[in-house]
């Protein structure tokens, strides 16, 4: 019966709590909030996460937000993002004429000799559409309960607004501060009050010093995730007190130059329980890592990045000490070589995860083919001196492997990529970069071979023809593919693709010289979940194609189509105007015309228009 009320005279309202407590995405949340005024103010009484983006008069906008949920434990602050499904005012954001401002007032308030770390927005001319002090303090009273809170580049933030974080919000566990210019007085703060923290983000905050820290890690025994990165005033001094003091800690991410192996060696003897190490520390080497392979028997996760002082001797350590090592990543550690993959292959039997990246004296995957039956993920990039046999003990060994990246390997040829299609079934994603000795021959094989693929990239893989997408039409439903860079590849490779993929989400066709408006018509029949299109650079698209592609890709939010020179003004004021989910496309100024600015309306605040 129109007008009757069928759920609420019916189910208990403690029911009603309960259900919609178990909806967790925004727009869901949104449009159980506007059914009726009772799910109004239940959403608003019991609503726990927001995620406020980058928006004009920010303070505004978090006293809306606070004054309306007023049971919130979460809170997500980002000023990177523009405001899509993130809370906003549906003002437009700060153009890159202002962000430059912004950063200049910025370095010169942080080298002036008198500056503070509690200085105000109008000292520094920065203008209300960053979060301000005054805002956090609001926030910080009228959210006791908060338990988690993310700030991610806010840059008029200081001390002050944390100290009133720290002095309100006791239950506080999570506190990130990424690129925030907060002083010592703030951590301090924070140290002293928030006694339940266990996770601190301090990645890009300059104005901390070793006092603001040293004083967090004595306060802060429950700590279990650190991460520091490019902190000038960060020294040797704070991961001694962080090894004395935070013997909880499971998970440690360290980017810092000035960092010595004394450091992480009393981090290694005073952190034993750590699980996760991401390190990018260029003046550590051997003793240091032999220390963690020593004292950290539960590591589960390793990262090196740029490591230029250690040897194999370190993975030796690490392969005999870690045996629960499931993950490890290798970036520009140019001095170890095929025997530390062994070394960790032969000790680190439940590896699932391996990504090499830039290693040029690696030259084979023997060792983890034969000895690490489980991985699951297998990442390769950069490495030049490679071999194409070093894949026949991985299709023999890791039948499970779900996930391979080959970027600009050049070495690998068609018949390595045939021993891994035979030999590892259930690959899902496959992704390759400039492999240009693979060719039809090799994605053929994976087409016949590997029925679970999802997600495929052959990106500048020149030798990639239609024969290759016949083949994985045939065998595969692809929901991501990316073939930019393909020149062999024409309209009736992508016909095949559309006509076999209904759940296709987003495809990468840019700079495809023999691709125009058939595959558009294609992919509007095919293709209807389509999302994320780009075709930039396919000099025989028009229009034309744009209008099929509208009539059926109802769902695409995405579209990029720069130095394509037959789509014209008419073309983006079709995709702007059919495609109501449309939240971002890329193409010239000059196409953008006066009517389609004013059509396009929110669109306009994500709309790159720049050449």
């Amino acid at each position: 019966m129109k007008g009757a009320d069928l759920i609420n005279t019916v189910l208990p309202e403690e029911v009603l709590l309960e259900i919609l407590r178990r909806v967790e995405s925004k727009p869901d949340l949104d449009s159980c909030a506007l059914v009726c005024r009772k799910w109004n103010l239940i959403d608003r009484a019991t609503r726990r996460t927001v995620k406020i983006a980058a928006s004009g008069n920010a303070d505004r906008l978090l006293a809306s937000v606070i004054q309306r949920f007023t049971a919130l434990t979460s809170v997500f602050i980002d000023e990177r993002h523009q405001s899509s499904s993130h809370y906003s005012l549906g003002l437009s954001t700060p153009s890159k004429q202002r962000r430059n401002s912004l950063s200049g007032s910025r370095g010169r308030n942080r080298n002036s000799p008198g500056s503070s770390s509690t200085s105000s927005a109008e000292d520094t001319g920065i203008d209300q559409n960053y979060i301000s002090d005054a805002g956090l303090s609001l926030l910080a009273l009228g959210c006791k309960g908060l338990e988690n809170l993310s700030l991610t580049w806010c840059p008029t933030l200081t001390s002050l607004g944390l100290v009133s974080i720290a002095d309100n919000c006791k239950a506080l566990k999570s506190l990130e501060l990424q690129g925030c210019y907060i002083g010592d007085e703030g951590l301090i703060a924070i140290g002293q009050c928030c006694k339940l923290l266990r996770e601190l983000n301090l990645k890009f905050c300059d104005g901390i010093s070793d006092k603001g820290l040293i004083d967090l890690a004595r306060n802060s025994n429950s700590l279990i995730s650190l991460a520091i990165s490019s902190c000038p005033r960060i020294s040797d001094m704070s991961l001694q007190a962080v090894a004395s003091h935070c013997h909880n800690l499971v998970a440690l991410t360290l980017e810092l130059d000035s960092i010595k192996d004394e450091s992480l060696i009393s981090i290694a003897k005073g952190c034993r329980s750590l699980k996760s190490m991401k390190l990018r520390c260029i003046n550590v080497g051997d003793l240091a890592l032999q220390a963690v392979g020593s004292f950290c028997a539960s590591l589960e996760v390793l990262a090196l990045h740029s490591f230029q002082g250690f040897t194999d001797r370190s993975l030796y350590a690490i392969s005999k000490g870690c045996k629960n090592l499931r993950e490890l990543v290798l970036t520009d550690c140019n001095l170890i070589t095929d025997r530390s993959l062994e070394y960790i292959a032969r000790g680190c039997t439940k590896l699932e995860h391996v990504e090499i990246n830039g290693c040029q004296n690696i030259e084979s995957l023997e060792s983890i083919g034969r000895f690490c039956s489980g991985l699951r993920k297998l990442s390769l990039v950069y490495c030049s001196m490679l071999l194409k046999n070093a894949f026949i003990e991985v299709g023999r060994g890791c039948s499970l492997l779900q996930s391979l990246h080959l970027f600009d390997c050049m070495k690998i040829d068609d018949d390595a990529m045939c021993q891994i299609a035979v030999g590892c079934k259930y690959l899902r994603q496959l992704h390759l970069r400039r492999c240009n000795e693979i060719g039809d021959k090799g994605i053929i094989s994976v087409g016949k071979n590997c029925k679970h693929l999802t997600d495929l990239s052959l990106q500048f893989c020149e030798s990639i023809s239609d024969e290759s997408l016949f083949a994985i039409a045939e065998g595969c439903s692809l929901e991501h593919l990316s073939v930019s860079g393909c020149h062999e590849i024409t309209n009736n490779g992508l016909t095949a693709i559309a006509r076999s993929s209904p759940d296709l989400i987003s495809l990468d066709i840019s700079v495809l010289l023999n691709v125009g408006d058939i595959a558009m018509a294609e992919l509007a029949e095919g293709c209807p979940k389509l999302k994320e299109l780009s075709l930039s650079q396919c000099t025989k698209m028009t229009d034309v194609g744009l209008t099929h592609l509208v009539k059926g890709c109802v769902e695409l939010e995405i579209c990029n189509m720069v130095y394509c020179p037959l789509i014209t003004a008419s073309g983006l004021a079709t995709i702007v105007s059919s495609c109501a989910k449309i939240k971002k496309v890329l193409i010239e100024e000059w196409k953008v015309s006066k009517r389609t600015r004013r059509r396009a309306g929110p669109v306009l605040t994500s709309l790159c228009t720049e050449l």
